[in-house]
């Protein structure tokens, strides 16, 4: 597997659990933040580039506990074991003490949205959220993956807890459907969301996954007066955000974020 393994970020410990990140903080003068929080398995440097592009700005780009990184793994000292809602308040911790209340743009990738969505920090001013769902029991393509990396881990690792955590993926084949709908409706600022057109079903392993934003979810989404949802192409799929024209938007959104989180410095 491709995803981050080296110990070449900082590591913060908080109440929900160690957070990986990259970025830049500049001291002096204030200045908004961009935090752009990763997904499951992301491949090593996904969304580095954010560092470099917006360097007028502090960028945190975070991993989230169990991804990768021995360190970052889930302990026995954790009490009760992970949550999405403890994970949730340790990043909210993480970018506190990083970037103290500077006014937030907040960028959610995939399962990254999870945390995305439900921060409450009054700091946040936008969210623009690639690919999110809410339901994890119909992600077939995911599931497949999961399962795949499961048979090839050693037991008790911290993949394995953040996959029963947050999907319900469980190493004994167990599969429990996680419902998120909530976060959809208690979006309560000016969110952008991205998504990829296929809505068709996943042909198998080797083919490409098409959107993982189910039909139901962008209703609900829809129906928040606070969420503009953005369909980019006509062929894409979960990798929306990846390349092409769904990146330079996603870009462009970020940037729109950025000067309106500006005026508040």
């Amino acid at each position: 597997m491709g995803y981050l393994r080296r110990m070449d970020l900082l590591h913060i410990r908080t109440s929900g659990g160690v957070f990986g990140f990259v970025g830049q903080v500049h001291t002096g003068r204030r200045r908004p933040a961009l935090v752009a929080i990763n997904g499951a398995f992301p491949t090593k440097d996904h969304l580095h580039d954010l560092v470099t592009e917006f360097r007028g700005v502090n960028v945190l780009v975070a991993y989230m506990p169990g991804m990768g990184p021995p360190w970052s793994a889930f302990t026995e000292s954790d009490p009760g074991g992970p949550t999405l809602p403890g994970m949730t308040q340790g990043l909210g911790e993480a970018i506190q003490r990083l970037v103290g209340d500077c006014p937030l743009v907040v960028f959610g990738s995939s399962t990254g949205n999870l945390l995305a969505l439900g921060l409450t920090l009054p700091t946040v001013t936008r969210v623009i959220a690639s690919e999110p769902f809410f339901r994890t029991g119909r992600l077939e393509p995911f599931i497949a993956f999961a399962r795949q990396c499961l048979a090839e881990l050693p037991p008790g690792t911290g993949e394995e807890a953040f996959l029963a955590t947050l999907f319900g993926i469980h190493a004994d084949g167990r599969l429990e459907d996680r419902d998120y709908r909530h976060l959809a409706a208690g979006i309560g600022v000016p969110t952008d969301v991205v998504v990829g057109a296929r809505l068709d079903g996943w042909r198998g392993e080797g083919a490409a996954w098409p959107s993982l934003t189910s039909a139901e979810d962008r209703a609900l989404l829809q129906a928040n007066p606070n969420v503009t949802l953005h369909v980019v192409g006509e062929r894409t799929g979960h990798t929306v955000a990846v390349s092409g024209a769904g990146k330079e938007l996603v870009r462009q959104l970020i940037y729109k974020g950025l000067v309106e989180a500006s005026a508040r410095c």
